[in-house]
């Protein structure tokens, strides 16, 4: 490394082998292209190097590309004596992320324009602030180039393909403005269904954690077994690989990060279509379309960007049924969307919920309590919520799935007695064709006896 005003702090010398390639270099004619001169814009200020070559940068040339600025000081110790530089005079380097004993340290200044505090930078070896500049020219911030994109982060249920820019090209400097816009992009991808649910892929990732101890008290060793910490923690917290012991009921974080295309919890729902989804240890939102921040969205008939053109409302209800038997009263295609259905009186009666043969909700004779199904990370799960009066009393059930529906569902009702029942499935959404079905809200359903 050398600053750019020609201050060195040790003589650095050219070995044997190093003087002869120059002199063969010259010799052989091949330097002809040193003698034009750069074309440089605007002033000496804005080409500083350490504007586009930053602490880190100069520590990879140096040491490798594990290299990286030592966060604890490097102190070098010669015959018992540390040596303690002011910050610009060497360049101070941790060649391993993992260790912290890992220093090493280049008695050479770090680049001129390099940040060596805030609003100060280095020149000629000295941490200087704008003040102390020869010059007052303002170096505004601008991106490299963006980076390839990245392999996709997973083999089937939506994973994630990134790219990255840096604003080092330069480092905004001397009052300069920071850098316009993200320094990410990214785009889901491989997103054909996996066999297992979002929520195992997580509980997989906690459950590869159980080897590893926690140590709460000193030196003692404690084994836990990790389960997702779903409904506990939302948004960027969760996607910092927060996991929760089971029985123990304590939330830790398991490492730095869950994996790219980890489904999340967003802070507020998300818009329908878009997907939340963990990206660099932060909860991101994709739209519709699978890009990082679009915006698009599903309509009502589960296009993406679309304009509900596509289907049309229709209404519904039924009467009739037996008493202690589950009946379906609506099958649900697939690709039906927005699907609310509501019980007012579940003092009476119970929904049910069945998928080929299967019961999701309820199914067994007895009212169900509030669940999601399979897990609010899934995309197209379904939400049945039971809610209660302040005597604790069963006031109403609410069915709700956004879809697009990936098998048909079967919608049932069971009664306690024989008596006469009015069910109103609600309002619906029907293509010309007939193959897409779209029940929206609020959909109203009335059961009581005589009605």
């Amino acid at each position: 490394m050398a600053s750019d005003g020609g201050y060195n702090s040790v003589d650095l010398t050219w070995s044997p082998c190093s003087r002869q390639q120059l002199l063969t270099f010259f010799s052989e004619g091949k330097a002809s292209c040193i003698n034009d001169l750069p074309a440089m814009g605007g002033t000496l200020q804005d080409w500083k190097p350490g504007l586009y070559y930053g602490v880190d940068d100069q520590c990879r040339i140096a040491f490798g590309s594990t290299a990286r600025l030592s966060t604890a000081r490097c102190h070098v110790s010669y015959v018992g004596v540390y040596l303690h530089q002011p910050a610009c005079r060497v360049l101070s380097c941790q060649i391993n992320p993992e260790d912290d004993s890992s220093c090493k340290r280049l008695l050479v200044p770090l680049l001129d324009g390099t940040e060596c505090a805030p609003k100060q930078w280095c020149l000629k070896g000295r941490c200087v602030s704008p003040d102390e500049l020869s010059s007052s020219v303002v170096v505004h911030g601008s991106w490299s180039s963006w980076s390839e994109f990245s392999p996709c982060s997973r083999t089937c249920g939506g994973g994630v393909t990134h790219r990255t820019r840096q604003c080092n090209n330069p480092r905004p400097a001397f009052g300069g403005n920071e850098c316009q816009g993200a320094d990410i992009d990214a785009e889901l991808c491989h997103q054909e269904p996996c066999e297992h649910t979002q929520l195992d892929f997580m509980a997989e990732q906690c459950s590869q954690t159980d080897p590893q101890p926690l140590h709460l008290i000193p030196h003692t060793a404690s084994f836990y077994t990790w389960i997702p910490a779903v409904g506990l923690v939302q948004g960027d917290e969760q996607c910092r690989y927060m996991c929760l012991s089971q029985g123990e009921n304590f939330i830790v974080s398991r490492g730095s990060q869950f994996v790219d295309g980890t489904r999340c919890e967003s802070g507020s729902p998300p818009p329908y279509g878009s997907t939340a989804t963990c990206l660099k240890g932060k909860c991101q939102l994709f739209g519709c379309d699978g890009v990082l921040r679009s915006g698009k969205v599903m309509d009502v008939c589960g296009v993406c960007g679309g304009d509900g053109s596509s289907c049309s409302l229709t209404s519904d209800s039924y009467t009739g049924g037996q008493a202690r038997e589950y009946t379906t009263f609506l099958t649900l295609p697939m690709n039906a969307t927005q699907v609310h259905i509501v019980n007012r009186a579940p003092l009476f009666t119970h929904m049910a919920v069945k998928a080929g043969d299967r019961y999701i909700v309820s199914g067994t004779g007895s009212m169900a309590l509030s669940m999601t199904h399979p897990s609010v990370l899934d995309d197209d799960h379904l939400e049945y919520r039971l809610h209660l009066t302040p005597d604790l009393l069963p006031a109403m059930e609410e069915l709700l799935l956004p879809g697009p529906l990936k098998q048909d569902i079967n919608i049932q009702v069971r009664r306690y007695h024989q008596t006469h029942w009015t069910f109103n499935s609600g309002s619906a959404r029907i293509t010309p064709t007939g193959r897409w079905v779209v029940f929206t809200a609020p959909c109203s359903v009335s059961c009581g006896p005589g009605k």
